[in-house]
């Protein structure tokens, strides 16, 4: 997935810190920012903590993975840390027909 990086770069300026497999579901992966620049640029309200402001950004990976044939359901989550409290991650879900289409071409 070169997402994390060319994309990133094309849009923010700069690749994201890091991508991860998860290791307990085979269809998803994680992109790390731990400065999101969208979220430099936002205020969120109190009340509305659990707004994740890189929806915006979710939305650009989701619909540069269905461009490229891979649909997903891409959502983004606020994971702060003490050193990057604007820590955020995209987890990327694979739709089950793009599972089925790698394992059908790895058997060949």
């Amino acid at each position: 997935m070169s997402i994390h990086t060319q994309v990133w770069k094309a849009v923010f300026g700069r690749p994201a810190d890091a991508i991860e497999k998860s290791v307990e579901n085979a269809d998803e992966y994680m992109i790390i920012d731990n400065d999101p620049p969208i979220e430099r640029h936002i205020s969120v309200p109190r009340d509305m903590s659990q707004l994740s402001c890189s929806s915006f950004t979710a939305g650009i990976v989701e619909a540069v993975m269905d461009g490229l044939g891979f649909p997903a359901r891409v959502t983004a989550h606020n994971t702060p840390t003490a050193q990057f409290p604007s820590r955020t991650t995209i987890l990327i879900k694979l739709e089950q027909s793009v599972l089925d289409r790698e394992e059908l071409q790895s058997s060949r």
